[in-house]
Parts: C-alpha cells; structure tokens; sequence
C-alpha cells in the first residue's frame, strides 16, 4: 500500500463524484421521466442535504455530469491518436478523424450510449443541458482544424448530418450488437466505418471545393 493515496469517502471531491456516477447510473437505467435529487440522493446512498453543498440543483448536476469526462470524450481525447501529426493530416482526414475518435469514445462509454437511447425518446431541459456540452466540445474541435476548408463547406450541417449519424449507430449498436449488418464493436467492421467517413468527407470537401 506505500505510496497509494486513499482518499476518505467524506472529501467534499470524492462526494461529488460519487454523486454524478450515481446521476450517471440512474438516466442509463431510468431515462428522464421522475429525475429528481432525492432520486440521485437515494441512489447514491446519501441525504438530500448533502446534494445541495454540493450541487446547487439539479440543473446544476446534470450540467457538470455533462460537462465531466465520464460522460463525453474530451478534444483531447479525441486527437490523442493522431496528436503529434494531426496539423500535418489534410483537412478532410482532420474532419473524418473527428468521427471515427467519437465512435470509438462513445464505444467505451456505454453508460452514455444508455442515456443517447433515453435521448431519443424524451426531450426537456436536462437533454438540452447534455447536448450543450457536445456542442462545445465539436467546435473546440473544429477550431483547430488547419489547412484551406472550402468557405462554401457548410461545416455546421456535415457535423449535424454526420454526426447525427454517427450516434445513432453506435446507440444501436449497442442496443442490438449489430445495426444494419456492422458490428461497431468488431474491429473489422470498425474500420469499415472508418473508410466509408474517410470517402465521405473527401467527396463533401471535393464537391465544396469545385462549386462556385
């Protein structure tokens, strides 16, 4: 045990995330409809009470429960693979590489997949509060793109369209094991994906690039 840091349970940090794993656990099993404190209370063993020092509502958790890496990969996350030669990558592999880095961190983030499932079905404040987060993360993303992109590319509509689709394959994926005959936990398939958003985004930029 030299040398391991054991943190006590009652550190104001360790409850903090022991309530936003609990947040976590409770919209994969349950989806949105009767969230409350009391319910993210319960499920993480503690008193109401001791949510609100820590969270000023629920607003406030389900915020930093997006906002937390449990949840959603990082940009840096997403450029980890290809960091030291991504400025070197041409545009359109910048762009696929966003895809293909989002399916593989949504693949290891099963509880999330749960809670895109629930997306799909109910809409209301707390869906918002997730989604503002991804959308951040897409543009911090995109900013650092480099090389000449088309100023006729519709960036935000390729990000919607394909993006949509890209979660909605993996949510599933992981509801079926297999969609449309792909298996996105099967590296071979995998990589079919990877080829298919590689020969899409060449045609978008191509296509961009030759318009008036």
């Amino acid at each position: 045990m030299t040398g391991v840091k054991v943190i006590p349970i009652g550190k104001p940090r360790t409850v903090r995330l022991r309530l936003l794993e609990a947040l976590g656990d409770l919209l994969a099993r349950q989806g949105f409809d009767g969230l409350s404190l009391e319910a993210v209370a319960k499920t993480a063993g503690l008193e109401r009470a001791v949510v609100l020092r820590h969270f000023q509502d629920l607003d406030d958790m389900v915020t930093a429960f997006g906002q937390s890496e449990a949840f959603w990969p990082t940009v840096a996350e997403l450029r980890e693979e290809v960091a030291e030669r991504f400025a070197a990558m041409p545009p359109r592999a910048q762009l696929a590489h966003f895809f293909k880095a989002t399916i593989r961190g949504l693949l290891a983030r099963p509880r999330t997949l749960d809670i895109l499932a629930w997306e799909l079905m109910s809409r209301n404040r707390y869906t918002r509060l997730l989604e503002y987060p991804r959308v951040r993360a897409a543009l911090e993303f995109f900013e650092t793109v480099t090389g000449e992109v088309p100023e006729t590319l519709d960036l935000t509509a390729v990000v919607a369209v394909l993006g949509g689709a890209v979660i909605f394959l993996v949510v599933r994926s992981r509801q079926s094991g297999v969609f449309g005959g792909l298996n996105l936990y099967d590296d071979t398939d995998r990589e079919r994906v990877d080829r298919v958003l590689d020969l899409l985004l060449t045609g978008i930029i191509r296509e961009a690039e030759i318009r008036p």
